[in-house]
């Protein structure tokens, strides 16, 4: 299969134009790359990583130029956008948890080419709509 790779710079656009960093979700540079040193081991070569929301070190989602890299209480999930076919806000685990405004969303389901369902979480707010729209971009 041959993955699908995405201009940095335009994706990060996108990023910034809809969102933007917050309090856990930075754009990785080389002036705070030593804040990711863990997620950034899992990087092939070539790749770059370009923005990281990270909880902590055992919860954290990484967004390079060629995939998505998630680690939930010590379970790694890697997705090529290849493999990426759809993007959704995750309605039902929001109205779920009480959440209705879309201010507090935190979560977006993935769906990839096996008709699997991801749940990935985001840090609330602008940078959680910047994040769902450089991925809607890149489906």
């Amino acid at each position: 299969m041959k993955y699908k790779k995405y201009e940095p710079s335009i994706l990060l656009s996108i990023f910034r134009r809809k969102g933007g960093e917050g309090s856990m979700t930075k754009i990785i540079s080389d002036e705070n790359k030593t804040d990711f040193i863990h997620q950034l081991t899992f990087l092939q070569t070539d790749e770059q990583p370009l923005l990281c929301f990270k909880q902590d070190e055992s919860n954290w989602l990484l967004i390079t130029g060629d995939r998505i890299i998630e680690e939930k209480n010590g379970v790694t999930l890697f997705i090529h956008y290849s493999e990426l076919v759809k993007v959704n806000i995750a309605l039902h685990e929001e109205y779920k948890d009480g959440i209705k405004s879309v201010k507090d969303f935190t979560r977006l389901v993935l769906i990839d080419i096996h008709d699997r369902n991801h749940i990935v979480k985001l840090e609330k707010g602008e940078h959680y709509k910047g994040i769902f729209q450089l991925l809607h971009h890149v489906v």
